[in-house]
């Protein structure tokens, strides 16, 4: 019997293994190369899939070189497909023969009417030998694979940014700076999503409140150059634009769950390309929640995104998008004191503090081809963005008070160990509420000699800023006033901005050779109005008008480019702006004649994009002028100048290309200077009205050196990356001071190092798990002082130290069809 059972189960195995024998040598597979047709450079995240009979079998897309590879493939008649925005869709017949590999390359050529004003850098390689300054794109193999918590973890890989932590788990509130520029809440930066701006209020509160997740983010551009003057007002640190998928594409659906500690969990779905020939639509809808890193720190975010490209003809394309995000989240301003910070640096006493938001918005966006050479993109866009933020009033106590459950406040002055907790009694709301608007059109037309472009922009904003006290830490409506109402006595705020823009640029992109000059002009005009409604509805208003010329050249030699640049960098006069220097009146500043911060940046370097070597080295200097903000609460006496210089280099190396063995290394590196020339402010260290001279200082939260180091690894179906980060120590305020004091609310941010790592496997060509790792070493350290005022030492008015993220460890699986 034994014997018998022997015999079948070696004729068994025997049959299986001639079956998969012959299986596999009947089978092939296709390895192809995507790439541009007029410069023959490799193409990345082209849409590349294989039908029968119509349908869809298989799809990918192209990696970094260009490459795509379908392997296992039965023999037979297939077509092959190839499309992405800005291209032509190709489309060719392939028969697949036993045994028999195939290797097509395939050149795609540009398609004007196909490429929205969704990107600003745009797709073709072509367009990276002409930029005349430094760019940046984070594509989509590399935002998959690094599977980013937040998007402020990918910005903080691109050469010349740095990002600095906030309580908020998810980056829903943005903290970048460029080249030394102030990084609190972004507002020196001008951060698009799908070339359409998002800050709540582009010219009077740009800050970044509203951060989209990165769950529905393809990839990210970043230019720093000359070329940011076709997209104001904010020209003075860079532009961001975040891309999203584009319907278009075929048909399908993902499943994305996520899960990790900190009760982290993440729900994504996405319905893709459905709809018709001449009309495509995408549904993305998005649920994540998680308990964060400190105590008390809870968030729950629904966001979802409907998307519809309409292709009315063979020359005029209509695209549509609508989104709307929900956030309800524990986030406070209270940050660590130096005793809470080296006793337990999760510690958040703030159970009742409550930050929720909700916007909403439309952009439709419509090209149309009117000649062979001249190409119109009309954008409208609106949004509604409402921010309640209540937060308990903070006070000092002692540790041992605190432990006995007495809540009883000691100054800030004493010179003892001490906790920053709520009062237990009362809070206050920040209550802000947007609503915007615009239409922008503009044309391109392409000569011999290149290209002209020529846009104008209208915009409105108007912007509620109250401010209500509450009677109870968890209260959600509080009061303007107290006493009565013959002698009121003022205890919140309402303040209503309002500001109408009329933007106007032209921008000549000359080619003789292998010489590329772009000459370029943007015109900024506009008025901005403040009503005081607690002071008599008193009206100040402030008109601006300016001109931000600039100039970049290219040189190719070869594979090469030399660039060079120079433009005027603008940043308009935000709330903050105007509520500290009161429209320029406050006599506490000297009486300014309120203006825009304005900069001369300019920059010059190399750079090469060829198969397995991408390299950008530049080297840059911005001066700016009429600096009024100093920080957090502060302005300058005068209005300050300060210059930033420095070295940036960026690129990939893919030694795989040459030794499969071997990993696929990224680098980013900045080396930067900075230094205050002119400015007074008074001191937030010593007593009484005391004005101090900056002159020679460091600008805060520079850091002089940051380096990031990134492997990757493909091995069959498995892809390893990881991420090495350093950030050098920064001040943390505009008098440089070194001493770090009790309260945590002064000295500097000592430089720190983290390293994340992330893997993921495909099971098969519709399954992927994956497995991501930040901060997993759990260093601890002080994220940032981003809300403290040396000069504002209360409990209430500065948050103190900050943290940085600690380890957070997810898995992964994700079904796409």
């Amino acid at each position: 019997m034994s014997r018998s059972i022997l015999a079948v189960a070696a004729l068994l195995f025997l049959t299986l293994t001639l079956g998969q024998a012959t299986a596999q040598q009947n089978q092939t597979s296709v390895t192809g190369n995507v790439v541009d047709a007029e410069t023959q450079s490799p193409i990345a995240s082209a849409v590349v899939s294989l039908r029968s009979g119509g349908e869809v079998t298989r799809s990918t897309t192209s990696d970094d070189e260009g490459t795509f590879r379908f392997s296992n493939l039965i023999p037979g008649p297939l077509e092959l497909h190839v499309l992405l925005v800005g291209y032509r869709t190709h489309t060719e017949k392939l028969v697949l023969r036993p045994g028999v590999d195939l290797t097509p390359t395939v050149a795609l050529t540009t398609d004007p009417i196909q490429l929205l004003p969704l990107e600003v850098i745009g797709r073709s390689p072509r367009v990276f030998k002409k930029l005349p300054g430094t760019v940046s794109r984070l594509e989509s193999e590399s935002v998959g694979l690094i599977r980013p918590i937040g998007i402020q973890e990918l910005l903080e890989m691109v050469p010349g940014i740095n990002g600095y932590a906030d309580d908020g788990f998810a980056n829903s509130r943005l903290s970048i700076g460029i080249r030394g520029l102030n990084p609190r809440r972004s507002s020196r930066v001008l951060v698009l999503e799908d070339g359409v701006p998002i800050q709540p209020a582009l010219y009077v509160y740009p800050n970044m409140y509203y951060n989209p997740p990165s769950e529905r983010i393809n990839e990210v551009e970043i230019i720093k150059g000359s070329s940011a003057i076709r997209f104001g007002p904010h020209t003075m640190g860079g532009v961001i634009n975040y891309t999203t998928r584009k319907p278009g594409g075929e048909a399908g659906r993902t499943i994305q769950l996520t899960g990790g500690n900190n009760a982290y969990a993440s729900v994504f779905t996405e319905f893709s390309g459905f709809g018709s020939e001449a009309v495509k639509s995408d549904v993305q809808l998005l649920y994540k929640r998680g308990n964060g890193f400190r105590q008390n720190n809870d968030f729950d975010q629904v966001n979802g995104t409907v998307k519809s490209h309409f292709f009315l003809s063979d020359r005029k394309i209509l695209y549509v998008k609508a989104n709307a995000n929900y956030e309800n989240s524990n986030a406070t301003y209270t940050g660590l004191t130096e005793y809470s910070f080296a006793r337990d640096p999760n510690f958040n006493p703030k159970e009742d503090d409550n930050f929720k938001v909700f916007r909403a918005s439309l952009d439709v966006l419509y090209t149309s081809e009117i000649t062979e050479n001249l190409t119109g993109n009309t954008t409208v866009y609106t949004s509604y963005f409402d921010r309640r933020w209540w937060r308990e009033d903070d006070i000092f106590v002692r540790p041992a008070t605190l432990q006995a459950g007495n809540l009883t406040a000691v100054p800030y002055f004493i010179n003892s160990d001490l906790v920053r907790v709520g009062n237990g009694r009362s809070n206050f709301g920040i209550l802000r509420t947007f609503y915007v608007g615009g239409v922008e059109q503009n044309y391109t037309l392409r000569h011999e000699s290149g290209e002209l472009q020529v846009g104008a922009r209208g915009h409105w904003e108007r912007f509620i800023d109250d401010k209500k006290a509450g009677n109870a830490p968890n209260a959600r409506d509080g009061v303007y006033f107290t006493g009565s109402e013959d002698d009121p006595t003022i205890v919140g705020q309402s303040h209503h901005y309002e500001t109408a823009a009329l933007s106007l640029y032209v921008n000549e992109q000359y080619e003789a050779g292998s010489l590329t000059l772009s000459p370029g002009i943007r015109f900024e005009y506009f008025g901005q109005d403040q009503i005081d409604r607690l002071r008599g509805s008193i009206l100040s208003d402030k008109i601006t008008h300016v001109l931000l010329p600039g100039l970049g050249i290219n040189y190719a030699i070869g594979d090469y480019n030399l660039f060079g640049g120079i433009h005027r960098g603008y940043t308009p006069p935000s709330s903050g702006t105007l509520r500290v220097t009161n429209f320029g009146q406050n006599v506490a500043t000297g009486g300014l004649d309120l203006e825009s911060e304005k900069s001369w940046n300019m920059e010059a370097g190399l750079r090469t994009w060829q198969p397995g070597l991408r390299l950008e080295i530049a080297g840059y200097w911005i001066k700016v002028s009429d600096l009024v903000a100093a920080g957090r609460g502060t302005a300058f006496r005068n209005l300050g100048k300060v210059q930033t210089y420095g070295i940036e280099a960026g690129g990939s190396i893919r030694f795989s290309r040459y030794a499969k063995a071997l990993p696929d290394i990224n680098f980013s590196y900045t080396y930067l200077k900075t230094e205050i020339e002119s400015g007074r402010v008074r001191s937030g260290r010593l007593a009484g009205n005391v004005e101090v001279d900056l002159a020679g200082n460091e600008l805060p939260y520079a850091p002089e050196h940051t380096l990031t180091l990134g492997f990757s690894k493909r091995i069959s179906s498995l892809n390893l990356r990881a991420d090495w980060r350093y950030v050098d120590e920064v001040f943390t305020d505009f008098e440089n001071l070194n001493e770090t004091l009790n309260r945590g609310d002064t000295g500097p941010v000592p430089s720190h190092h983290i390293l994340n790592a992330s893997a993921e496997y495909d099971i098969t060509s519709d399954w992927t798990v994956s497995v991501t790792g930040k901060n997993i070493l759990d260093k601890v350290y002080i994220g940032s002082r981003l809300h403290s005022n040396p000069g504002q030492p209360q409990a209430n008015l500065s948050s103190g130290i900050l943290i940085g993220p600690r380890r957070q460890v997810n898995f992964g699986i994700k079904y796409g069809l």
